[in-house]
Parts: C-alpha cells; structure tokens; sequence
C-alpha cells in the first residue's frame, strides 16, 4: 500500500515543494510550500478520520492533500492537472495501481469549483486547501528575506505594503480551525479575522467562491458545511 511516509519522505517530491515556495515567494500572496502540504494533509487525513472512514482512505486523502500543489512549479495556471502528471511521473512504475489513480483523479480536480469532487478522498482534499486561509501563509515580495528565519510579525512591519487584497485577507486570519463532526454530518470552518486589517465583508469579496466549492466538498462526505467567523455562524 502506497503511504504517506513514503510520498513525503520521497527527495523528488521534496525538490518540487521546495522549489514552488520559493518561486510564490517572487511574486505570489501566498506560500505553497511544505508547511501547506503538510497542513493540508493534516486536516485532510482528519477529517475522514472523524467520519469514520478507514485508515486507507485517510491515507490516500493525506498524500493527494501533499502533493496537490507541485505542479506549481510548472505555473499556477491548470496547476492542479499539472500536479496529477507529476505525481505520476514520480511513480511511473507503479501508475496503474488503483490507489495511485485514485489520488491523481483527486488531486487533477481539486481546483474544479464547477463540479462536484469525484470522490470522498477528492472532497476531503477540497476542505483540507481551501481551508487554509492562516496569515502564515502570506509572502514577503523580496524573495532575500528567509521567513524561518524571521519573526512573521516584524517582516510584516519591516515590509508594510501588501502585494494584493487577497494578502491582506490571508494576513487578517490570525486562528483556523477545522472540525467534522460525525454525529450531526456538518463540517465546520472556524476563523478569527483580525478586522483592523481586514473586513469579513472583503473575505467573503475574495473567498466566496472557495467557500461554495467546500460546500460542494461537504455534500460529497454527506455533511452540512458550516462557516464561522468571529464565533458569528455563516451557512
């Protein structure tokens, strides 16, 4: 059985990761990185988990959730189908096997908002991105400057400007939280939106459409999808 360990542990995979945060970082409002595959695939795998659905399932959801994003390294245009080639290419030997499909399809759709995901693993990886809207995820337009190394805060202050609305909102998210809950089928979405930089009325200008695509997702897994922001409840 393919498992996560492997896909994350695998050096190609690493390089493409590594690479596309680096490039976001010339010019992009936000991080594409490790810390979003790694993210994504935590909530990803956890959300099926508190379904209950089996352990494969969850462990398939976790790697198309890491991997959903590499083919950013080609160009964020179609990404998510370019990430499907990829993932492919990585396991040439082996991409005929059903689990390896079953994360291609999910991770090739994941940016579909016109459709319904195609399958529990592609719905939960649909919640598992969509959902990371943490102002961790923001970028410093001078690709110098090494984010580990530097406190969030002061880069921000250091580098006052935003490079687009859509940063500023990421940078107004201060806490995200995800939770499904099996025993009454709804999925929550939890944000804290700090609206001395940011309005909830310029989140929902820029994240409308993220928010129905996780609606879709949510139907897929037979949930309600619920959102909150600053404890107000919005569905």
């Amino acid at each position: 059985m393919l498992t996560f360990d492997e896909i994350k542990n695998n050096s190609e995979i690493q390089t493409y990761l590594e690479f596309t945060d680096k490039a976001s970082a010339m010019g992009e409002y936000k991080e594409h990185g490790v810390r979003h595959a790694l993210r994504s695939a935590e909530v990803t795998g956890q959300i099926l988990k508190d379904l209950g659905y089996n352990e494969k399932e969850q462990e398939l959801a976790k790697i198309a959730a890491y991997v959903h994003d590499i083919g950013n390294v080609v160009g964020e245009e179609y990404h998510d189908q370019s990430s499907a080639v990829m993932f492919l290419n990585v396991l040439s030997k082996n991409r005929y096997n059903v689990d390896i499909l079953t994360v291609t399809v999910a991770v090739g759709c994941h940016e579909d908002k016109t459709t319904n995901p195609a399958s529990p693993v592609a719905a939960a990886l649909v919640l598992g991105d969509k959902s990371d809207v943490h102002h961790e995820r923001t970028q410093i337009k001078d690709a110098l400057i090494n984010k580990s190394d530097v406190r969030h805060e002061k880069i921000r202050t250091k580098y006052s400007r935003y490079i687009n609305k859509h940063e500023r909102i990421l940078d107004a998210c201060r806490k995200v939280g995800v939770v499904a809950k099996k025993e009454i089928m709804t999925i929550e979405l939890r944000l804290e939106i700090d609206t001395s930089i940011s309005s909830v009325m310029d989140y929902f200008e820029i994240f409308m459409a993220r928010m129905n695509h996780c609606r879709k997702a949510s139907e897929v897994l037979g949930c309600k999808f619920e959102l909150y922001i600053n404890g107000d409840r919005y569905s």
